[in-house]
């Protein structure tokens, strides 16, 4: 069975709090929560990758927005990481972490489902990793075009039906995952 790791994309309070909250925020952080702790407990490493804009933002480090949630459970032996741009990967050591441990199957779940969340499932897919995405634990905001639940919707279709590099994107719900994957 192929080592695999989860990681967890921009699960911010400037995301997930305040009247400006991802689609079904609350119900994203629980299912992350539950499929960490699994994650946790079949020893397989957690990444908490979070998003940071310059000193001035309203993502930088240290700052209100940029703290994790209250209700989203972190432990010690969950793994930082740092990006400044959609890709979890880009300019980041994730790689070269996952290599380290010589993970071969990620599982994906967080915020912006349509950027960073896609690009870091491309990313991970490029990189010869199996990448999953937790079909029901990635969300985003309505945009002007389009509401969340369709982007959300939208994403889990192209994912499944395209890939990349041959490698491919799956999607699964959190109790596929649970059952399969950190059982």
């Amino acid at each position: 069975m192929a080592k695999t790791a989860l990681i967890v994309i921009d699960v911010q309070r400037m995301f997930f709090e305040g009247p400006q909250r991802a689609y079904r925020a609350e119900e994203v952080i629980d299912g992350i929560n539950r499929l960490s702790a699994a994650a946790r407990a079949a020893n397989a490493p957690v990444f908490i990758v979070q998003h940071e804009s310059g000193a001035d933002g309203p993502l930088a480090r240290g700052s209100d927005g940029w703290q994790l949630p209250a209700t989203l459970v972190r432990e010690a032996g969950d793994e930082s990481i740092y990006k400044t741009v959609g890709d979890s990967f880009h300019e980041t050591p994730l790689a070269e972490r996952l290599r380290a441990q010589q993970i071969e199957h990620v599982v994906l779940c967080g915020f912006a489902t349509e950027f960073c969340v896609n690009t870091s499932a491309r990313r991970a897919e490029l990189l010869r990793l199996r990448t999953t995405v937790a079909g029901d634990l990635h969300t985003t905001k309505d945009k002007p075009h389009l509401d969340a639940a369709k982007i959300v919707a939208h994403q889990n279709f192209v994912w499944t039906h395209s890939s990349m590099s041959g490698n491919g994107v799956s999607v699964r719900t959190l109790d596929d995952i649970l059952l399969t994957e950190f059982a």
